[in-house]
């Protein structure tokens, strides 16, 4: 018997159609279309989901990695046409037709919506709408690019869909993309009122834009990629064409774009890394529902603990932030609020949510009793000698139960817990910086870190919103185990006649988001000092690079901290002199460095596997998207450096 993907109901001669799959594959194009068959004996319809957080998540990315897989070309063209055909039909029906959108509506979930007369949004914070397409190396095929601009404009639809945009329900308002929005209490009474009361949507206007539009978007869209993707610059062409055209002619272009796509190399390495992190959200679960962490302390009110502590609090969790003195915990307050500040300017989250937030975090100089907190972490200067006096000193205040971690970059988790009673509870849960931005953290394991610390800690890193990759307790773990030699190395390169600025602008050509020094500029020279010396002691290695950072760092050449390092910064902006020579021998060599540590951690088991250590650089560094990881492309070469 098939699933029920699709259940219906009449309220005031008003069919509503719930969703209870969150993913449109066949069998749930199938019963819609069933539905859809009994709605003009109606005297409007409401579509709705079932689910609080996802209105629905688009196409099913597992039945069409299938046919990219097979390379069935015609296979593919039948699900676009068939996800066309439905919509169009709901855009056609005789009778209102009214999304009552509540949670995520991504997608082919956004593009139904598009195909209604009329789109009410939950104020919920769960709720988001946008056209993701692009992060996959492909385009809205079902309608998106031809309904979108025909209803809020060229120029929002050229932003939206090129950046993969999700709005939140008011700024999706504002564009002009829903028609209201309202509490979710009261969702679907208003839907229900609305397709009693709307008469069919006229036919939505077209123009033709400014050719001036589609110029600056295309030379915006090179800068930011190089020219590496080639979804953005395709739905640039499909944009300026399709707004030309009959909406008929118009999914036509869809059609073949999207076959074009999703075909490519560049679209075979964004879906493996979107199924990679579907994982990573998955890793460690069972059938029993994990035990949330509401209580926690952060020690360390520097950049990277108040970084974690306003993470931590927008996510529900109750922060102590604790530092040696008043000046370090005034200055992370500080740092928490302007993120706060600018979570709200760029829609994240709305003002009641961010007072919530900081209503969360409390702060202390003093050894307070820490009987309710179940997790502390330790986020301070990175000394063993140091940390380890702080770890013993919280073991001795905590409950029996609770968790130790260290947010340590590369120091070792067996030398750290040498200093505790009980060792087994003690893990590195390592973030990035920005914390706000970088989505994985490694859960590292040390030797005596027994297995249900390192669950508690997955499950946590799940719980506030971040990939996990669990790594074994060895030098420089994953990701800065890659990066930092492969930084060393470029460094130790300027002696070879290479300037700084050819070498970053080879890299950034190869794909990454900035080249070897605007990073350690970036990150700070002192700090990637620190973690190579410590590589270099544990892994018997050595390299002239490191020579080079410990000059800088003499004069007081931090980085972009002490506005100088490799490049001088006036207002928080690089100074640059201009590229001198090609640094393409040199990008071959970089790649190579990486790629050559990466089959060394594999090799000594400290990731499950190539693809964790693939995932690890793609979401831990930004290694390029579209090359699949350091391994994926030493495989398979996708393109020549």
């Amino acid at each position: 018997m098939a699933k029920e993907c699709i259940t219906t109901e009449v309220k005031d001669n008003i069919l509503i159609i719930t969703f209870n799959s969150l993913a449109l594959n066949g069998e749930v194009f199938t019963q819609l279309n069933a539905a859809l068959d009994e709605a003009e004996a109606y005297k409007g319809v409401v579509i709705q989901s079932s689910n609080d957080k996802i209105f629905l998540a688009g196409a099913d990315l597992y039945e069409l990695d299938k046919i990219i897989k097979a390379g069935d070309k015609e296979l593919a063209r039948e699900v676009i046409q068939r996800g066309q055909d439905t919509f169009t039909r709901i855009e056609k029906l005789r009778v209102p037709v009214v999304a009552a959108i509540k949670g995520m509506a991504l997608g082919g979930g956004c593009e139904l919506a598009l195909a209604c007369d009329y789109r009410i949004a939950s104020s919920d914070k769960n709720t988001k709408i946008g056209l993701p397409e692009v992060n996959l190396g492909i385009l809205p095929a079902w309608g998106g690019t031809t309904r979108l601009p025909r209803l809020v404009g060229m120029k929002e639809a050229l932003t939206g869909i090129l950046a993969g945009k999700l709005y939140a329900a008011k700024p999706a308002f504002r564009a002009k993309l829903v028609n209201e929005v309202c509490h979710p209490e009261h969702l679907l009474t208003k839907a229900i009122a609305a397709a009693k009361k709307k008469k069919r949507s006229s036919k939505a206007r077209s123009w033709i834009p400014n050719a001036v539009l589609f110029n600056v978007a295309k030379k915006n869209v090179l800068k930011k990629t190089n020219g590496n993707y080639p979804a953005p610059l395709k739905i640039i062409e499909v944009l300026k064409e399709s707004i030309k055209v009959s909406p008929k002619e118009s999914f036509e272009m869809e059609q073949d774009a999207f076959i074009e796509l999703c075909f490519t190399d560049e679209c075979k390495s964004l879906l493996r890394i979107f199924f990679m992190q579907e994982t990573s959200k998955k890793l460690l679960a069972d059938k029993t529902k994990p035990q949330k962490i509401t209580n926690a302390m952060v020690v360390g009110a520097g950049t990277m603990g108040a970084g974690i502590a306003q993470w931590l609090t927008s996510r529900g969790v109750n922060v102590l932030l604790k530092d040696v003195n008043d000046e370090s915990i005034n200055r992370g307050l500080k740092q928490i609020g302007s993120l706060y500040v600018q979570g709200v300017r760029k829609y994240k989250f709305d003002r009641p949510a961010a007072r919530d937030g900081l209503a969360k975090l409390t702060s202390t100089t003093n050894d307070v009793p820490l009987n309710k907190t179940e997790l502390v972490i330790e986020a301070i200067v990175e000394k063993l000698d140091v940390k380890q006096k702080v770890l013993a000193e919280i073991e001795k205040r905590l409950s029996d139960d609770a968790i130790i971690a260290t947010n340590t970059s590369a120091l070792s988790i067996d030398d750290m817990a040498k200093g505790l009673k009980r060792p087994e509870r003690l893990v590195g849960i390592h973030f990035f910086n920005p914390v706000h931005q970088m989505k994985l953290v490694e859960v590292v394991k040390g030797k005596q870190t027994s297995k249900a610390t390192v669950k508690k800690a997955v499950q946590f890193v799940q719980q506030i919103s971040k990939l996990p990759v669990v790594v074994k307790d060895s030098p420089g773990f994953v990701v800065n185990r890659v990066l930092v030699p492969y930084l060393v190395k470029a460094a130790e390169k300027l002696s070879d006649g290479f300037d700084i600025e050819s070498i970053d602008k080879a890299m950034i050509d190869f794909g990454m988001p900035m080249g070897p020094f605007r990073l350690m500029d970036e990150i700070g020279l002192d700090v990637c000092y620190h973690v190579a010396k410590d590589l270099e002691e544990r892994l018997n290695i050595q390299s002239d690079g490191v020579n080079v950072l410990e000059k800088y760092i003499n004069k007081g050449e931090l980085g972009k901290k002490s506005n100088k390092g490799f490049y001088t910064y006036k207002k928080g902006k690089a100074v640059r002199n201009g590229t001198h020579i090609d640094g393409t021998p040199i990008a071959r060599l970089l790649v190579d460095e990486m790629v050559l540590e990466s089959k060394k951690i594999v090799k000594e088991r400290v990731v499950e596997n190539g693809d964790t250590l693939d995932f690890a650089m793609i979401m831990g560094t930004g290694w390029a998207p579209f090359r699949g990881g350091p391994l994926y492309h030493s495989k398979n070469s996708l393109t020549s450096v």
